[in-house]
């Protein structure tokens, strides 16, 4: 397997943690110094992330992504397309038209998630 086809494993797989509120998961592939930003700007360390995923939290029932590039340079993986997610918040419904970027460290042969900010996208 190719670092580009790693690195899209760990997104794949930070999906998946999203999807089943795997906080445990969550831990491991984000770094602990992550910084988010959501998509009204407002920034969101690591432990308010995890937080948002405990049981019981929010739900999601939809995360589709699409034209999503891949680059590594040195250490450093991007990842960027648009995504669009449903789901549940404390009960509240919401819904998000993205384009979207992330960055992962790799240290010690492990990609994490280290920062990523998302941009709200109109109606198609």
């Amino acid at each position: 397997m190719g670092e580009k086809d790693q690195l899209l494993d760990v997104f794949d797989k930070f999906r998946e943690a999203l999807f089943s509120n795997d906080v445990q998961t969550m831990k491991e592939l984000m770094a602990e110094e992550y910084i988010g930003y959501d998509p009204l700007g407002n920034p969101q360390d690591r432990d308010l992330s995890i937080n948002a995923y405990q049981p019981g939290c929010a739900k999601l029932d939809t995360y589709d992504v699409e034209d999503v590039e891949v680059r590594i340079i040195g250490e450093v993986g991007i990842i960027a397309g648009k995504g669009y997610i449903h789901g549940t918040f404390a009960g509240c419904e919401f819904e998000h038209r993205l384009r979207f970027i992330d960055l992962y460290v790799n240290r010690d042969g492990k990609w994490q998630l280290y920062m990523s900010q998302v941009t709200p996208l109109g109606s198609s």
